[in-house]
């Protein structure tokens, strides 16, 4: 998370942020400090020397640069640096911005007491220069959303006031392949400041909310009234679940969106789980070509995994996510507190995609599954916290570069094509995360006989499984053939090929292209008949 403290001179944009700095345990930087070290040169004698114009393209390289990085951080730019439209935009875009504002009286009484010379107060009458700049960059201060008045709080009571609004997590999913990115918000439970990221994008525009029915009953208030107070809104609410992922639902909501004259510049809301997740993200990507889409997942598959990345689907014939599109959200929000209300069978789902991550990244996700079993099942917000942000940033990790799936991305389908043929198989008497389960197992397995995962590194990973009290296998009547026969309709495989993910230890997986249809059934046969138990 990067957050932006700007503001007027002596406003105390530094003392501020390195109390926010210290308590979030992050960078904290002062851009005029940075410039100076850049420049070999103070403040006083860049604007002497080199004049005002090259000190504001100076600061401009100086805070891009930070905005641009991969650390988390707090900066406090010059009282100047918002004039820039370029760099201002940069703030809006990348950070969490607040304005601490003082009046011009306070101003002089604090310059006058500091031994900091300001090269723009050095004038005969600086009461009347004070009062002058603060009306001309006025109206790029009230740019910035969140303002508090420093003559009225110290310093430490504005610290407290910025870290209550902040998302109880921020991320960024960066979609190189396409020039674009999107945050995703996580509060453990309900801040109007997160949501209010979301009302600025649907302020005066339609809404269609594809809902599911139980999240409406059990936390629709109060972001739903919200909603309506910022939007047109009309709404579908379905009975989540895989019934839903059909071609029938599809049409339901486009005569809806036809017969409410949407445009593309209004929003599709998916506020469910994984299941409501991909039908409304599949609405927004085909209708008119690409509505605005913003997602609200609530269950901790969708949380953690399916939200983000840009898959949406319907299911057909039986076989899993044939039908569909690779479209990004404009921002992706939800509350951990959402969570509380999910049977545990649910929970377990979508753990099963956080298993997959840790194989895939192996420390420190492996670990903190390992150690802390209880305390995830019974949801503990801090340690989900902790997860979402790994499991986020290594789907970040494969999407990014490979939005559709042609490459570093196949690696998230671990245990997938086998989870995918249970499914099927099944009739969806599975859930999706117990099946990727089964099918993680079946990896493992796979691994150890024809791979070099070794017998330690295997037991650890059934170990993991079974701790977690996931069932290894299908039903005793669901015969390897027919897992196979699923399989060979997968969307997976491309170029007459079936890509399977191998794993050689946790932490260090690869693809693999050696299987066909026969010697995949083989396989599956070895694995089901238990005998390596």
């Amino acid at each position: 998370m990067k957050i932006v403290l700007t503001g007027f001179m002596t406003a105390g944009k530094t003392t501020v942020g390195k109390i926010i700095a210290d308590k979030k345990n992050l960078s904290f930087y002062d851009s005029d400090n940075l410039i100076e070290a850049r420049e070999k040169m103070s403040i006083q004698d860049i604007f002497a020397v080199k004049g005002e114009e090259y000190f504001r393209e100076i600061e401009k390289e100086v805070i891009a640069e930070l905005l641009d990085s991969d650390e988390d951080l707090v900066l406090a730019p010059g009282g100047g640096a918002v004039l820039n439209d370029e760099l201002r935009k940069l703030m809006l875009e990348k950070a969490e911005n607040f304005c601490l504002d003082v009046s011009p009286e306070e101003v002089l009484r604090r310059n006058e007491k500091e031994d900091i010379i300001r090269p723009l107060l050095e004038v005969d009458n600086p009461l009347a220069k004070i009062n002058s700049l603060i009306e001309e960059r006025k109206k790029y201060y009230q740019n910035i959303p969140v303002h508090f008045d420093s003559d009225q709080y110290s310093a430490a009571e504005i610290a407290d006031l910025i870290l209550a609004e902040l998302p109880d997590q921020k991320l960024k999913i960066e979609i190189k392949a396409q020039d674009s990115n999107y945050p995703v918000l996580i509060d453990k439970s309900f801040k109007k400041s997160s949501f209010n990221k979301i009302l600025e994008k649907i302020k005066g525009r339609k809404v269609f909310l594809l809902a599911d029915r139980v999240v409406m009953k059990n936390h629709a208030e109060p972001i739903i009234s919200l909603i309506k107070d910022n939007s047109e809104l009309v709404s579908l609410e379905l009975e989540a679940g895989e019934q839903i992922k059909d071609l029938k639902y599809l049409e339901k909501a486009y005569n809806i969106l036809y017969e409410n004259n949407f445009t593309r510049s209004d929003y599709v809301i998916a506020f469910g789980g994984g299941t409501i997740g991909d039908l409304g993200g599949l609405i927004a990507s085909t209708y008119l070509r690409g509505l605005k889409l913003i997602q609200m997942p609530t269950t901790l598959i969708s949380q953690l995994d399916s939200s983000v990345g840009g898959k949406t689907a319907v299911n057909f014939r039986d076989t899993k996510n044939l039908i569909g599109t690779f479209y990004q959200a404009e921002i992706v929000y939800y509350q951990l507190q959402w969570l509380d209300t999910l049977e545990m069978r649910e929970i377990k789902s979508g753990l099963g995609e956080v298993i997959k991550y840790a194989i895939l990244g192996g420390s420190p996700l492996f670990e903190i599954l390992k150690e802390n079993k209880e305390k995830i099942l019974n949801l503990d917000k801090d340690i989900l916290l902790q997860i979402s942000k790994i499991s986020l940033q290594m789907k970040d990790y494969y999407v990014s570069e490979d939005v559709k799936d042609k490459g570093l991305r196949k690696k998230l389908n671990l245990g997938h094509s086998f989870g995918h043929a249970v499914e099927g198989a099944e009739k969806f008497k599975y859930k999706h995360g117990e099946a990727v389960v089964m099918g993680i197992a079946f990896t493992a397995f796979l691994s150890h006989t024809i791979g070099d995962l070794n017998q330690k590194d295997f037991e650890q990973i059934i170990d993991l499984i079974e701790d977690f009290e996931y069932q290894l296998f299908p039903s005793e009547d669901i015969e390897a053939a027919e897992l196979a026969s699923y399989i060979a309709h997968d969307k997976k495989i491309s170029d007459n090929k079936m890509w399977w993910v191998l794993i050689n230890a946790p932490g260090n997986t690869y693809l693999s292209d050696r299987f066909d249809h026969k010697n995949i059934q083989k396989y599956m046969e070895e694995y089901l008949c238990k005998k390596w138990l």
